[in-house]
């Protein structure tokens, strides 16, 4: 097989059919989640809540949001971390190869390997990471190609729980708006202007929609 935008190189044949195989045998992936496991991550950074109504709940929900964030963060170095050592032995010139057999963009791979090479062993580990990491080291056939394959798993599930809380912070932005003063809004989400409210608004909403937007459904696999 050689990389798809026709540089010629060889692929690490053995390391992407592992992966091939492993994504047969266990149904994708050996780390799976739902849309309710997203939900529950999300709660993990509001202390179980789901339900707020008042500003200083809005404060509260959005130390969750940017708890939900750096923790996402962690797991996207170490999956930054693994998705480039597979690089290293598949394509050393190009992400091409190795964004399509994680189903991920060159962008995302690329930046996530930016962010491993500059930060620490312990900047890209957490409580789940170490789960993970554990699972791939007690399979039967492993390398860092399926060890990416897993963490993106788990990157993408912290993700829809950082994009829940979002969507929360948002609906309760709009409930409070002329109830509250803009600017108080404004300050208890960390917003320095009413302007730039407004606009943390209205990319939430072109991104997500409101309630009931299917684009709100998390997904594990796309």
């Amino acid at each position: 097989m050689t990389v798809p935008n026709g540089e010629g190189l060889e692929l690490g044949r053995p390391w992407i059919e592992d992966l091939r195989w492993h994504r047969d045998q266990y149904r994708q992936s050996r780390f799976q989640w739902s849309g309710s496991e997203a939900l529950l991550a999300a709660t993990e950074f509001t202390h179980g809540r789901q339900d707020f109504t008042s500003l200083m709940d809005l404060r509260e929900l959005n130390l969750g949001r940017r708890a939900a964030t750096e923790y996402a963060a962690v797991c996207q170095r170490a999956f930054g971390e693994a998705a480039r050592q597979a690089r290293r032995s598949i394509c050393p010139t190009s992400w091409v190869a190795v964004a399509i057999e994680l189903d991920s963009t060159v962008d995302d791979c690329s930046a996530s390997s930016h962010f491993a090479t500059w930060s620490s062993p312990a900047d890209r580990t957490n409580t789940q990471v170490d789960r993970v990491q554990r699972i791939v080291d007690g399979l039967y056939f492993s390398n860092p190609l399926i060890r990416a394959w897993e963490l993106k798993q788990l990157w993408d599930l912290y993700t829809a729980a950082e994009n829940i809380l979002e969507d929360t912070l948002i609906d309760l932005v709009v409930e409070l708006d002329g109830h509250r003063r803009a600017q108080d809004i404004a300050d208890a989400i960390g917003v320095f202007t009413v302007a730039g409210l407004s606009h943390r608004v209205d990319l939430q909403r072109s991104q997500r929609g409101v309630v009931g937007d299917p684009r709100r459904t998390p997904h594990q696999y796309r």
